[in-house]
């Protein structure tokens, strides 16, 4: 029985590249996207299948996992990758605030919170698959959920949330479930994430995005990865370790039994 994976954001940028690289290795690849065209192309050429999904609505992310399930009996590989920039200006001076600008929130439901969702469903499809699956689930962050971006604040935000969710979750669900949990956080890839002039505008060196798919099948493959945040840099790469405890009394608080007993009532 084929391997399946189950990548977000899998029509364009670095979610087709993984998913073409999994599907030339054998793997049922099962592309989650908004985009109905580009997603159905991807599939017809990779031998996959595509699921329009909307990663906002979860009711729309878990009937796309329970399809998957319900076709393969098992997932063993998600690919949390939906991702989207940061368009308005959060430090504009407005007469009006009425409300919240939508399009703030907009990046903080794709940029975290359907990464929240889609790894909520996850270990729920991974427990249900065949005794035995190796499970694994990669979150897309960033660079800027290592480092500040005052331009992009709210990506910044929900980026750092991702980076926090894998470090969080990735003890739990290796412990209690064996499943993998890591993070890829990327510096510039040329995807559909910006124009073609906004990209010209950086001048730094760029990362392939054959690199991101050698790094995600690295996290993927190595069976002793685990809790990881992976830096992607030009032609290299970093583990970055968590930021070390200032003062005893926080680690004893986040590490101590009493806060796993609370948590698992």
């Amino acid at each position: 029985m084929a391997n399946v994976a189950l990548i977000t954001g899998g029509a364009s940028g670095m979610g087709l590249a993984v998913a073409t690289s999994l599907a030339q290795k054998g793997w049922a690849v099962s592309i989650a996207d908004l985009n109905v065209e580009a997603g159905e192309k991807v599939a017809k050429e990779i031998s996959g299948t595509f699921y329009r999904t909307d990663v906002r609505d979860f009711d729309s992310m878990s009937s796309t996992f329970d399809q998957v399930f319900k076709k393969h009996s098992q997932i063993n590989f998600v690919f949390a990758n939906a991702g989207v920039p940061e368009r308005q200006n959060f430090y504009a001076k407005k007469d009006d605030i009425s409300g919240f600008p939508a399009a703030l929130d907009f990046v903080i439901d794709i940029n975290l919170k359907s990464v929240i969702s889609t790894s909520y469903l996850a270990q729920h499809y991974f427990r249900k698959s065949p005794k035995g699956n190796k499970s694994s689930l990669i979150c897309t962050s960033s660079i800027a959920g290592l480092y500040p971006v005052r331009f992009n604040p709210m990506y910044t935000a929900a980026k750092h949330g991702v980076t926090g969710l894998v470090r969080s979750i990735s003890k739990h669900f290796y412990e209690h479930d064996g499943i993998r949990v890591n993070a890829i956080c990327p510096g510039n890839v040329r995807t559909n994430l910006f124009d073609k002039w906004e990209w010209d505008e950086f001048d730094v060196e760029w990362i392939e995005i054959s690199q991101i798919v050698e790094v995600v099948e690295m996290l993927l493959f190595d069976e002793s990865q685990h809790g990881q945040v992976v830096e992607v840099a030009p032609r290299k790469h970093y583990f970055v370790e968590q930021a070390k405890y200032n003062d005893p009394n926080a680690k004893r608080t986040l590490e101590g039994s009493v806060v796993d007993s609370i948590g698992n009532k």
